[in-house]
């Protein structure tokens, strides 16, 4: 009786085998939909690209892109230069020599190569995720992409991917703009104000340090924020944040940001690391530019010099003294005076307990220390 069970169930698989064999005969092998794909000519060969979007926002108007679609090349969406950046509100020069592709976005200046994913950021070398192209499209134009992502970065604008929607703004996202005359959009320099950057080191992802069971971002953040609330009720400042939030700025928005808005002086707030035994406050600047970035007088190493005098007396810790440090982004980008403060060491239990503490204080402190450097300088 099983063995009869057994055999009748076996034909019955073999008959399901022998039906879902035909049903996948019947069915194409993949269901692509020709219509979420974006065909181009590039280098003379017929390319298919998914990620195909049909429009964008650029300071919040609907760019059309039907006849010139967006679509992903290396994990990167490509727009096309004319539409998203020369022919919308950013306004952004455009000049096209044969192969060569240069942007000017405000201060800042990158050139492209067609097919290369190397880019020169005013005057530097960097490379992207994918590279510039210039392509064909269907409709028989020309026209040169860029990875959106990547070249906004670097021009200073805004790239925002939410629920499928690329957003573009005329200024770096992660940065908030305080000032008590915020009603009136004049520059610094028409109003008579000083401009800073502040920037709280690391971010989203990033954690930065870690010990102790504190982690930089967070203090870094917090010590910011200590210093906005004295900056937010100071008419004399117009200060500019690279983040105010847990967010992620990437090292190149951070002092493009600096730069698009001609700041006065840049000051980056971090927390420094090593062994346990590790314990006092430094203040780093970039010697190789001391010169090329003095403004109004002030340069790296008097705002590193003052603002450390003032930090160790904030904090009471060793006084480490200047570093010169010519490897940090944040210092080899910036066009003024600019400086990153460690506060303390996050490794030291003592220390990193200290800090968590006070971070209000010390960016109440800090906002005194720039105010009392600015006025040593004659600026207030």
């Amino acid at each position: 009786m099983r063995k009869g069970i057994f055999i009748t169930m076996k034909r019955w698989l073999s008959l399901l085998m022998v039906i879902m064999l035909c049903f996948s005969l019947t069915v194409p092998a993949t269901q692509v939909d020709a219509s979420s794909r974006v065909t181009v000519v590039y280098k003379g060969k017929t390319k298919s690209f998914s990620g195909k979007k049909t429009y964008s926002y650029v300071n919040n108007s609907k760019i059309k892109l039907s006849k010139q679609p967006i679509f992903m090349k290396n994990g990167s969406y490509m727009g096309p230069v004319n539409k998203l950046f020369k022919k919308s509100s950013l306004k952004v020069s455009v000049k096209s020599s044969g192969n060569i592709l240069t942007l000017q976005y405000r201060s800042n200046i990158i050139v492209l190569k067609n097919g290369s994913r190397n880019i020169t950021v005013n005057g530097q070398s960097d490379r992207m995720n994918a590279p510039a192209m210039l392509v064909t499209y269907p409709s028989g134009k020309t026209k040169w992409v860029v990875p959106l992502k990547s070249v906004c970065s670097r021009l200073g604008i805004t790239y925002k991917l939410k629920n499928g929607v690329i957003k573009m703004k005329g200024a770096v996202n992660s940065a908030t703009t305080s000032s008590s005359s915020s009603s009136n959009n004049n520059s610094a320099a028409e109003n008579g104000q000083i401009t800073l950057v502040l920037d709280a080191g690391h971010g989203g992802m990033d954690s930065g340090a870690t010990g102790n069971g504190y982690r930089e971002k967070n203090m870094t953040l917090s010590i910011l924020l200590g210093a906005k609330r004295m900056f937010d009720n100071d008419s004399r400042f117009k200060v500019y944040y690279t983040r105010t939030s847990d967010s992620y700025p990437s090292l190149t928005d951070r002092s493009n940001l600096a730069n698009n808005y001609d700041a006065d002086l840049f000051v980056s707030i971090h927390i420094n690391s090593a062994s346990a035994s590790a314990h006092g406050t430094e203040t780093l600047y970039n010697s190789s530019r001391n010169t090329v970035t003095a403004k109004d007088g002030m340069t790296s190493r008097e705002l590193a010099s003052y603002i450390q005098r003032a930090v160790v007396s904030t904090t009471g810790f060793t006084n480490r003294g200047l570093k010169n440090r010519t490897d940090l982004s944040v210092l080899n980008r910036t066009k003024m005076p600019a400086c990153l403060i460690e506060y303390g060491f996050i490794s030291n239990t003592k220390e990193a307990r200290e800090m968590n503490a006070n971070t209000t204080r010390y960016g109440q402190e800090l906002y005194q220390a720039i105010v009392g450097y600015l006025q040593s300088e004659g600026k207030l």
